[in-house]
């Protein structure tokens, strides 16, 4: 039974927007979309191997779509759902994503754990109103925001390996 929700974004996340220097040390070049994308194999290979994680399900929760991630290469997740835009009149939320994610979770009342990474969590004013939606719903919950031109870092993987490995799976 899933528990725990990975839920992961693209742009400034997996692949960073306009790095200034390497993170990983490894980045290729993955494909072209509004500009060279530039991903890790190294990253790639641990975002698919936290998703393999006992009680944990993998998802993207980004404007890319799955025709614009499939032509990329390397590339995590091929197998992971999309959380698909809200159905509501945006009301609810400020945010589009945080709407999304919390129809996606209406219908998973099994998720008790999100692990949430996209770097518009940066926000004071944003993040505030996701650590208290999600707190609403009585979830635990880490909450990733990486530097957008940095993306996620090994130090943001060994803090979700450590977070998952102290969650039970059942």
């Amino acid at each position: 039974m899933t528990r725990t929700a990975l839920i992961v974004d693209v742009d400034g996340v997996v692949s960073p927007i306009h790095p200034t220097k390497p993170t990983w040390g490894d980045e290729v070049r993955a494909g072209q979309l509004f500009g060279p994308v530039v991903v890790s194999p190294e990253l790639c290979r641990r975002l698919d191997a936290l998703a393999t994680h006992p009680g944990v399900t993998a998802a993207w929760l980004t404007d890319w779509s799955a025709e614009m991630r499939a032509g990329m290469d390397p590339w995590p997740g091929r197998l992971w759902a999309d959380i698909p835009e809200p159905s509501s009149d945006g009301l609810h939320h400020s945010w589009w994503k945080l709407q999304a994610l919390d129809e996606w979770l209406g219908a998973r009342p099994e998720v008790t754990t999100i692990v949430w990474c996209d770097d518009h969590l940066r926000t004071p004013p944003r993040r505030l109103e996701v650590h208290e939606r999600l707190a609403s719903r009585g979830l635990n919950f880490l909450l990733i925001a990486p530097s957008t031109p940095v993306g996620l870092s090994r130090a943001h993987l060994s803090r979700i390996e450590t977070y998952l490995a102290e969650r039970p799976s059942e």
